[in-house]
């Protein structure tokens, strides 16, 4: 059988017509098969992400390691607002105010951070990202040089937070309104 040809080897019988699944056929059974998987795949997943849900402690490390940049972010942008208008600034200063603001910012990031996956927490982020943001830009246009050192910094660590923890399509819709509201508000009345 070895040294038999390999021609010989293929089946002359033709399979009969009738057993022979049409296209359509075929492409439900295909179909059906890949819904099947995708059922199971979906319902393994679920079971996964039920033991595995994240416990209180866990949300308190992420709140401890993310008060630490975001503290961080509020003590440049206060250097920021120093270096814009000659103040003096140090870093012993910025270190403080690292320091000092993390413990603040601590519990806000905890809690908008456990429920950033509900859609209230969404909308109310999206709410307050927009009423930061756009008095921010009122602050920096309206404002003297005491008002935004005392005001800005704080302003922007939390705008760019909400913008960081909402979903994308909420993020760029709020980016939109405060630049449309710069754009068409804030920026006519200056000229």
């Amino acid at each position: 059988m070895a040294n038999e040809p390999l021609v010989k080897r293929i089946p002359t019988k033709k399979p009969s017509s009738s057993s022979t699944p049409t296209q359509d056929e075929f492409i439900q059974q295909k179909a059906g098969g890949l819904f099947e998987q995708a059922k199971l795949r979906e319902a393994e997943l679920k079971r996964q992400a039920q033991q595995q849900s994240i416990s209180t402690a866990q949300y308190i490390w992420q709140a401890i390691f993310l008060s630490i940049p975001f503290g961080l972010l509020l003590a440049a942008f206060d250097v920021t607002v120093k270096v814009q208008f000659d103040e003096p600034w140090d870093y012993y200063g910025l270190f403080l105010k690292t320091v000092k603001s993390a413990p603040a910012l601590c519990p806000f990031i905890y809690l908008t951070n456990r429920h950033k996956s509900s859609y209230w927490t969404q909308g109310i982020m999206t709410a307050g990202s927009l009423f930061v943001g756009a008095f921010l830009l009122y602050t920096l246009q309206h404002s003297p040089s005491l008002g935004q050192m005392l005001r800005a910094p704080g302003l922007a660590t939390i705008w760019v937070y909400f913008i960081v923890q909402l979903d994308l399509l909420p993020a760029v819709a709020s980016l939109l309104l405060v630049a449309a509201y710069w754009y068409f508000g804030l920026q006519k009345r200056q000229k």
